[in-house]
């Protein structure tokens, strides 16, 4: 039975109306992503075996206690991290091919753990802080950096971060603020992750803000980005990440890289600065070197590209070089930098519109010159509906943005959400960090699932997944999956498939990797089969 628009006046049947009902459900969801793909035979067997084992697990391994405390499914991530260990879901999830990461940022996909090791072998690296630590608070508040220097510091009663006369931002040798730790080494190293990682405490107390857990979280980046100040720390970084995304099933990602006014990173000496062209050219050999090790390994993976990024809050000035550096980094690495974006909280950033004279301007350029790069900009990710931030939507749509970063706020915006599948612009929705940073409270309530039933092309994406304990790729597929109803087996499909196609790979590159995807994705439904009939 189809379903017809016209208003009914009756039934003829208890069974005409289920008739009538199902008929309804399926022209909604023909809509959505359902439309988009039909379940072949297989996947079918194992979307049942899945959806069986999701609604056991909603009903067995979460739980809401009687004073109300607890973990329900798709509930706050960091309270429920240890239930993920006992969870079938979060093992197919971790072993589902993702397709493409397109929303992520360099300094903070990975924990600081291979940081904090490099860091030990780091001779020349110094590290200050923006207060002496010699008493409990100071050492909840402080805001540590590191730099490498040439020159040797002695260490005095000026330089000593444990000394009540400690200058504020005097550079102390790392080693001997390891030696100096109270506690020794493995305390000060627990101590520099409290500072770089969220924990449920910091994104979940009662009283806290978006602005407040943005507070927290910019200053963990801080940390984090001035760990990677050195040659070595900086590639061998890339490397991790290269191979975390290879192993967590990400077949090809596009990194945001923070790519500021006059950034550098320094040699391991602390001899010379690196240029923003030096700082390509060593992701470019990275790239080159470390690729045919993963896929050697048996691992599928077919690299990175990246996204310039600069902060939203520049100056003009600052704004103008990022914008020109961008356009002559795409001239002399074109395989490699993919698109342009602005970076930072957008409620505490100047909006889109007031960047416009540069921005078009710059698109000018790009145009006079033939390149192909466009803006990938991040817009909506806010709660300000109508306001200034909201408004960014409009802007990027209009600057003829690839994609949309976050778009958190466009579901208010049936319109714009016409626009987004007129125009084929693809949302890059990322679950995880909008429940952290505390745009939504729970995976439950994130615009991913109003996405996916309008039909507006759309990814799963991590942001910046080292920044809270969560891998690359896996915690946010697993989240959005026990966040919905909605969610299936077909939904992970489709997304992933959208993730290839809205991406910034060449037609032929897009090619191999849909069809790499696709024997995968038969893989792993043969395998979800296999551990049903092995139970």
């Amino acid at each position: 039975m189809a379903y017809s628009a016209e208003k009914s006046n009756g039934f003829a049947s208890i069974q005409d109306y289920f008739s009538a009902r199902a008929a309804l459900i399926d022209a909604e969801q023909q809509l959505g992503y359902e439309g988009h793909a039909k379940r072949t035979e297989l996947e079918s067997a194992a979307e049942k075996v899945f959806q069986n084992q999701k609604t056991s697990e909603r009903d067995n391994l979460y739980g809401v206690n009687k004073d109300g405390s607890g973990c329900e499914a798709g509930h706050r991530f960091l309270y429920c991290l240890d239930l993920l260990k006992k969870s079938k879901i979060a093992e197919f999830a971790f072993k589902a091919p993702k397709g493409c990461l397109l929303h992520c940022h360099f300094d903070a996909i990975l924990p600081p753990d291979g940081m904090l090791s490099d860091a030990r072998k780091q001779d020349h690296l110094y590290i200050k802080s923006d207060v002496p630590l010699i008493r409990e608070g100071f050492f909840e508040h402080a805001l540590p950096q590191f730099t490498v220097l040439k020159e040797q510091v002695p260490l005095t009663e000026t330089t000593n971060l444990f000394q009540p006369t400690y200058i504020p931002g005097s550079w102390m040798k790392y080693s001997s603020f390891l030696e100096m730790f109270p506690g020794g080494v493995e305390r000060a190293e627990s101590w520099l992750t409290s500072l770089n990682v969220i924990d449920a405490t910091d994104a979940y107390h009662s009283r806290q803000t978006v602005d407040g857990i943005w507070q927290r979280f910019i200053r963990a980046v801080i940390l984090g980005r001035s760990m990677l100040c050195y040659e070595s720390a900086y590639a061998a970084h890339l490397r991790r990440i290269l191979w975390a995304f290879a192993r967590d099933g990400v077949f090809y990602a596009e990194i945001r890289f923070a790519m500021n006014y006059q950034f550098v990173i320094k040699s391991d000496d602390g001899s010379r600065d690196y240029s923003h062209h030096e700082i390509m050219q060593l992701v470019s050999d990275v790239l080159k070197e470390e690729i045919p090790k993963i896929q050697a390994a048996g691992l599928v993976f077919y690299g990175i590209k990246v996204i310039y990024a600069c902060m939203r809050k520049a100056t003009k000035e600052a704004m103008e070089w990022c914008m020109n550096t961008c356009i002559e980094l795409k001239q002399a690495f074109p395989d490699l930098i993919c698109g342009f974006d602005l970076q930072g909280q957008e409620d505490a950033g100047y909006p889109l519109r007031y960047w416009l004279p540069e921005l078009l301007a710059m698109r000018e350029k790009i145009t006079a010159l033939g390149l192909d790069l466009p803006f990938i900009l991040h817009a909506g990710e806010t709660h300000d509906h109508g306001g200034e931030t909201d408004s960014n939507l409009y802007d990027a749509i209009l600057l003829g943005t690839k994609r949309i970063g976050h778009g958190f706020s466009i579901t208010k915006h049936p319109l714009l959400m016409q626009l987004c599948k007129e125009r084929n612009i693809a949302i890059e929705t990322c679950p995880l960090s909008n429940e952290i940073l505390g745009l939504n409270p729970t995976t439950k309530t994130h615009h991913l699932p109003v996405l996916l039933s309008n039909g507006v092309p759309c990814t799963i994406n991590s942001d910046d997944p080292g920044s809270w304990s969560a891998d690359v790729m896996s915690h946010d597929f697993y989240q959005s999956m026990m966040g919905s109803n909605n969610m299936s087996l077909l939904a992970w499909r489709v997304l992933a498939e959208w993730s290839i196609e809205h991406s910034c790979m060449e037609a032929g590159m897009k090619k191999r990797v849909g069809q790499e995807f696709n024997e995968e994705w038969i893989k792993f439904c043969t395998w979800i089969l296999e551990t049903k009939e092995t139970e």
